[in-house]
């Protein structure tokens, strides 16, 4: 069964620098007349825990308030990043607010969280969290990198599997050969530590 094309993104502002603006919304957008029928993209800039929870923690939260979007199955968070924790400009956002904001999304629906962040899922704390987030979450599975990464050079990454998932006839079947792929194709991911942990 194909992936329903919709795809959630959450994402921190970059920098500080009020006349240089730059998001991933464009570059998903851009991706989404290549889809038959075009990816729908929800986005939304969050600054906080508190903002997270509001578009994502049941059962007030935004999300879970709006039908359209229950059975979105990627919700890609695009953040600065450390082992376990996303980071946007006002703070910290760590393992506990990240679980707790999607716990209980896999229950229903078949979804995954694609974290397009530095250093998520690098060394032990990284490895508990994806342990730790799939368990409590009930999601599929969760994407992320290992080291420091390139703005520019993981994006090319995420552009290459999100645009071969959404098209896969069976996606969550092929999950596993979807994701080799980009790392046969992009070698560059690989020495981004990109990395597939499944539930």
């Amino acid at each position: 069964m194909k992936a329903p094309p919709k795809l959630v993104c959450l994402e921190t502002y970059w920098n500080e620098r009020l006349f240089q603006s730059f998001s991933v919304k464009p570059f998903l957008d851009a991706m989404a007349p290549l889809l038959h029928p075009p990816l729908q993209v929800a986005h939304r800039f969050v600054e906080s825990a508190a903002g997270l929870a509001y578009y994502a923690k049941r059962p007030g939260g935004v999300m879970w308030r709006q039908a359209e979007l229950f059975d979105a199955p990627v919700f890609y968070l695009a953040f600065h990043g450390k082992p376990g924790t996303v980071i946007s400009l006002t703070g910290d956002i760590g393992a506990q607010p990240l679980i707790e904001a999607f716990e209980g999304y896999g229950g229903t629906y078949r979804n995954m969280v694609y974290f397009a962040a530095c250093s998520m899922l690098r060394g032990p704390q990284g490895a508990r969290f994806a342990r730790d987030f799939l368990k409590k979450t009930s999601m599929r599975a969760l994407i992320g990198y290992t080291t420091r990464v390139d703005w520019m050079s993981s994006l090319v990454a995420d552009m290459l599997f999100l645009h071969r998932f959404y098209r896969d006839p069976s996606p969550w079947r092929n999950l596993a050969r979807i994701f080799g792929s980009v790392l046969r194709d992009y070698p560059r991911a690989k020495s981004l530590g990109y990395t597939l942990v499944r539930a």
